[in-house]
């Protein structure tokens, strides 16, 4: 998923800006510094259930959970907000944070913007609730912590803002926050971006894959057409294959893709495909990846434990898998001695 960042070309604000994205990082704020007095505003009612359950049932444990739901209420003074939008194109954003038109939007891959690997503190990534009432968090709330008495701390504004079509990112500690290279996609300059800030980026991102848009009114709304593209300098051409991904998994520590391969299956051009897959599109240092002769196995990727026929299917459908410690080259751990034991009670 794609999510956007409106940025100003003031000049304090650009010069900072422009450091921070060139050191692979964004800045999470503080409650404090969001611009809506009523963001992170709300009222509940678990204090008066505790008062009263204090007064029918005196316990010390009472006073535990007493002590450590406020200490949840004061977790909103070191939380970090990082808050994006669905949309590019929305003439507000443009208007009240890209110095009307003058400034720039940033284009982020969304997965990698919440990948643990680079931020252990990452907590919620939540789309806002809009409504006119204020949250009220109730015992009930405590029940499902996320998508109740958290989501209605921090995830809920007035409808007034809803045109933002907001997404918001919150993390432990507010401050400076690490982001892989490659989660800048696209770099959206406004109808009067100055040229200077769009050599900026262009220099900045020679050696990447990002794409440069302009976004310019016409027939009434605002339209966008590409006006650059810069490319990582690769040793590989990924480009001469064939293929198709099926499934990217990623968590803090490692990743897999797995991948349907249209090629040709001798070994040259499989360990071939596989320093160019490796070389485009893994971020992990440890790593995995399957690669298929067909689609039809995407529906067994996630069936586990599979049933003899599923197993016999999926290891027959493999043309290799290859963790980052491996040489390129084909290998089916598959087809195994429960592969060899469904073949022989057939």
């Amino acid at each position: 998923m794609k999510v956007y960042k409106y940025r100003s070309i003031e000049e304090d604000i650009f010069k900072r800006d422009f450091e921070t994205i060139s050191t692979n990082s964004f800045y999470s704020s503080n409650y404090s510094m969001l611009n809506d007095p009523f963001d992170i505003y709300f009222n509940e009612e678990i204090s008066q259930v505790i008062d009263l359950l204090k007064t029918l049932f005196p316990h010390s444990e009472l006073e535990n959970l007493e002590k450590q739901f406020r200490e949840v209420l004061n977790f909103k003074e070191e939380i970090g907000v990082y808050c994006l939008s669905t949309d590019f194109l929305n003439e507000q954003l443009w208007a009240y944070y890209a110095s009307s038109y003058f400034g720039y939007c940033i284009e982020y891959d969304l997965d990698k913007l919440v990948d643990k690997g680079q931020n252990f503190d990452f907590q919620y990534q939540f789309q806002i609730d809009y409504m006119d009432n204020i949250p009220t968090l109730g015992i009930e709330d405590l029940i499902n912590l996320q998508d109740g008495f958290i989501r209605k701390m921090f995830a809920t504004k007035k409808s007034a803002w809803q045109h933002e079509k907001e997404i918001r990112l919150i993390f432990d500690k507010y401050g400076m926050k690490k982001i892989h290279r490659s989660a800048i996609t696209g770099i959206y300059f406004g109808v009067k971006t100055p040229e200077k800030i769009k050599q900026n980026f262009y220099k900045l991102f020679e050696n990447d894959d990002v794409k440069f848009y302009e976004v310019f009114p016409s027939n009434f709304e605002l339209d966008f057409r590409l006006i650059n593209e810069t490319k990582r300098k690769l040793k590989h051409n990924i480009n001469k294959f064939d293929f198709e991904i099926l499934k990217h998994r990623i968590n803090v520590s490692h990743e897999s893709y797995y991948v349907f391969y249209k090629g040709n299956k001798n070994e040259l051009d499989i360990k071939e495909f596989i320093l160019a897959f490796r070389e485009a599109f893994l971020i992990k240092e440890n790593n995995s990846l399957y690669i298929f002769d067909n689609k039809e196995v995407e529906s067994l990727i996630d069936i586990y434990p599979k049933n003899d026929e599923q197993y016999i299917n999926y290891a027959n459908s493999i043309i290799t898998v290859c963790d980052d410690w491996e040489e390129a080259g084909i290998n089916n751990p598959y087809k195994d001695f429960h592969y060899k034991e469904i073949i022989n009670k057939r």
